[in-house]
């Protein structure tokens, strides 16, 4: 199996790039919110935040089984990336949006005001990117800023690095942000 992982944070292009690139590679594209809503792995509705709360284990199980077939190619998206087993991830892709641009692609979507902060917060910090590190190790993890371009573009990137075999290049929005003097702007106490 090698399965190629598209993550980050919501309004960084994820479910866009991930069709586009698996109709260019003709292949499955999963995304893991309705694999997990179909598998039944998700147990409660976190009211205040608007979404459903994954059963981790539950959604671990059904990865397990839907990654079993060892000869086949798929794409999969979303938020829950780092719970894909590893041993069947080829490549992971971590879509990254500068915080300012993302807050205006949020609220453009109408996310309340609560999870527009817990969005751009979790993007200045680079949550996605962690969690991806720690889960899949530094060879396999590439960002991408889609910031300025297009989802085709997005995908050009991706078809680029997977055929060229470049190394990993990593976006820290939280240095960039402290040296222009802007980190208060993105950050709550």
């Amino acid at each position: 199996m090698s399965v190629i992982l598209i993550g980050g944070s919501p309004a960084t292009g994820k479910t866009k790039v991930a069709k586009i690139l698996g109709s260019k590679l003709s292949v499955e594209v999963v995304a893991l919110g309705d694999f997990a809503d179909e598998s039944g792995c998700i147990t409660a509705e976190d009211k205040a935040r608007k979404t459903g709360i994954i059963n981790e284990d539950c959604l671990v199980d059904a990865l397990l089984d839907l990654t079993d077939d060892k000869s086949k190619r798929m794409v999969i998206e979303g938020h829950y990336i780092d719970l894909v087993p590893s041993s069947s991830v080829q490549w992971v892709f971590i879509l990254r949006t500068h915080p300012e641009q993302l807050r205006t692609r949020l609220t453009e979507r109408k996310y309340s005001k609560g999870k527009v902060t817990e969005n751009v917060e979790a993007e200045v910090i680079g949550v996605c990117q962690m969690d991806a590190l720690e889960a899949f190790g530094e060879e396999r993890v590439f960002e991408i800023d889609t910031t300025e371009i297009s989802a085709p573009d997005a995908v050009e990137i991706i078809e680029k690095i997977m055929k060229d075999g470049s190394s990993p290049h990593r976006i820290d929005w939280m240095a960039m942000l402290e040296e222009q003097g802007r980190l208060d702007e993105f950050l709550t106490d």
